[in-house]
């Protein structure tokens, strides 16, 4: 499994910087409300993607009023080739882990017909935004904003402008190398893998947990807080990270009571601060012991019995996978999509993700044969202990956002 490390350590580094997520990617999504002369937008975005504003601005303003601000300073409207006056600006309510705002401009001398979207581009240039346009009750169109394609004209519409399944498919396959804990969390189950086929095997599970749980979401038959999904994705990064060190250990008791610790204690220290609501600690606490039990069932297993650890890989990969799928699916239970015409193009995106992650694997495949024999050995343990490092302050910071 050594020679996976180089090719998929090579993937990660180039992965372009912004956003950290996995499947709740870096996106937002907006309603418009076309009336005479005047058009109201509402813009959802995750609150996580709303954290990368700090970057260039102050940390004591309130994340909410900064979105806002943000977002008046990037969005504009045109009427007939004339700048609209913004009239009103509101921070309007909206679920654990989103922030809403809603803008209102007013065209003097035509009705609306243009809008541009310029909203987080220059901190993520990775991130889509989608936007539907509605005039007297009636959805009228939709559109894609990208750092690359940033205008909507409305007077396309007539022209029957759309996008199709495969060109959201071809975007998605694109926009996988932004999600950074998404690979960080591939190259650990690479790493605790071992073979081509066992990798195989992982990724059938990872995938088939998402399916699960996105499927279960969109049809509302569960719910999960956004902001815990997001802490737990990177809880799952540091503990495949750290199952990569049980084979050869007498001692593995210590390891499990630890990760059982931390996912207790940042759960104490979240809601004792403020951060969390005490049901939360439900979570935390089941969390905990999902990882003392996997990390002590990981071990005891002998390495000889392939079958059983082949069994208890697919099995857990299957479980992250559900932590996983329910990222993507709390954006769109937020953003509204459901039932829509825009959630087949989403469904196109969202393979398209999952052809991208398969693309990462040839790549490290193709890497692995090149450099099979050339990577120093202590370099797997280096990488496995980042991303166990780089997955607990994941957990923390988005348990403390």
């Amino acid at each position: 499994m050594k020679r996976f490390v180089p090719a998929l350590l090579l993937i990660v580094t180039m992965a372009p910087g912004g956003s950290v997520n996995a499947h709740t990617r870096s996106e937002s999504y907006s309603h418009w409300y076309l009336s005479g002369n005047s058009i109201t937008g509402t813009v959802t975005i995750p609150l996580r993607e709303v954290m990368l504003l700090y970057r260039v601005a102050d940390a004591a303003i309130p994340p909410r009023k900064l979105f806002r601000d943000h977002l008046i300073a990037n969005v504009s409207i045109h009427g007939a080739g004339n700048a609209c006056s913004l009239s009103s600006s509101n921070i309007l309510q909206a679920a654990s882990g989103f922030v809403r705002v809603e803008v209102t401009f007013e065209c003097r001398a035509a009705a609306p017909d243009l809008l541009r979207f310029r909203a987080m581009f220059e901190l993520a240039p990775a991130h889509v935004h989608y936007a539907k346009l509605h005039q007297d009750g009636v959805e009228v169109g939709e559109f894609l904003f990208t750092d690359t394609a940033d205008s909507w004209d409305f007077g396309a519409l007539e022209s029957g402008t759309s996008y199709s399944f495969l060109s959201f498919l071809r975007i998605g396959i694109g926009h996988i190398a932004g999600g950074v804990d998404h690979i960080a969390f591939l190259l650990g189950l690479l790493l605790i893998a071992g073979s081509i086929g066992r990798s195989i095997i992982a990724v059938t599970g990872f995938t088939l947990g998402h399916s699960i749980s996105l499927a279960a979401a969109v049809l509302g038959y569960l719910h999960a807080d956004s902001q815990l999904v997001e802490a737990f994705i990177g809880f799952t990064v540091a503990l495949v990270a750290l199952e990569y060190f049980l084979p050869g250990r007498r001692q593995v008791t210590p390891l499990a009571l630890a990760g059982l610790a931390c996912a207790w204690l940042t759960g104490i220290a979240a809601v004792a601060l403020g951060y969390l609501e005490i049901r939360s600690l439900l979570a935390y606490a089941g969390f905990g012991v999902f990882a003392a039990c996997y990390l002590l069932a990981a071990s005891g297993i002998d390495e000889n019995d392939g079958k059983r650890a082949t069994q208890l890989l697919f099995v857990a990969t299957c479980c992250f996978g559900l932590v996983h799928g329910f990222g993507f699916a709390g954006f769109l239970m937020e953003s509204g999509l459901l039932g829509t015409s825009l959630f087949m193009p989403l469904l196109g995106f969202n393979l398209g993700v999952e052809v991208g992650q398969l693309i990462l694997v040839a790549i490290a495949l193709v890497g692995a044969i090149l450099l099979k024999n050339r990577a120093p050995a202590v370099l797997p343990q280096i990488v496995a202990a980042g991303l166990c490092g780089t997955g607990i302050f994941w957990f923390v910071s988005r348990t403390l956002s």
